[in-house]
């Protein structure tokens, strides 16, 4: 019950699908040979976001997997990513339940977890971006002020060393939902700590390189929202 209350909640919050858009199957097509996401993450990015979806039951088994994965080989990062993933996800439900104080301890752990899968394999955009992701989440499920300023400040960090290790020429080449969201997560950082011109910038970018899109849409929804505010 507690679960599926969770999942409900979920469900009627903003961006529930946990991610800057919900892609379609053809944002995720890219020119050959240009940028791949490691088949692991992709897995289990389904797997773990079903949960967004109101899918606790499929959540929990790839949790058990992930933590199976981590008996086995403590030091697996992809594993470890996913494990801070479902640490949010499992603060958020503490949350629904009343238990901030558990919650709040449990969000700073799934943050930890998630910093020890990037040191151990810093230079995977693989590892780094779904730190940002995660990051993500959490600004999506409690007040963005609410939040330490670290959490911000990693997730630009860690998008602008995706953008740059994708670089200026390959960026046009990679799948819609790859600029989307490094764009997109980027600008949502630059929002949430106070500098308006560069989320501005950011959100522009986004809708030069994926126009006419559901990115384009929700960037543009971003910028009218900073200009009502400033």
């Amino acid at each position: 019950m507690r679960a599926f209350a969770f999942a409900s909640v979920l469900l009627f919050l903003p961006q529930a699908h946990a991610q800057f858009v919900y892609p379609k199957p053809a944002d995720n097509q890219s020119v050959p040979r240009t940028y791949q996401e490691d088949p692991f993450i992709v897995t289990y990015r389904r797997k773990f976001f079903a949960v967004f979806r109101g899918d606790f039951k499929t959540f929990e088994t790839a949790y058990a997997e992930i933590k199976g994965m981590l008996e086995k080989n403590p030091n697996d990062a992809r594993a470890l990513v996913w494990l801070g993933n479902g640490q949010t996800v499992k603060a958020g439900l503490l949350r629904v339940q009343g238990k901030q104080a558990e919650a709040e301890a449990l969000l700073e752990t799934s943050r930890k977890t998630l910093d020890s899968a990037v040191k151990l394999k810093p230079k995977d955009p693989n590892i780094y971006m779904m730190r940002a992701a995660t990051l993500y989440i959490q600004g999506q499920y409690w007040p963005a002020d609410k939040l330490p300023r670290r959490v911000w400040e990693t997730l630009r960090d860690d998008c602008n060393t995706f953008i740059k290790f994708i670089g200026p020429t390959r960026m046009p080449k990679v799948s819609t939902h790859v600029r989307g969201e490094a764009y997109g997560e980027l600008g949502i950082a630059y929002k949430n700590l106070g500098d308006t011109k560069k989320a501005v910038e950011t959100f522009k970018k986004l809708i030069q390189l994926n126009p006419d899109t559901d990115y384009a849409k929700r960037a543009k929804d971003e910028i009218l929202k900073l200009q009502a505010e400033n």
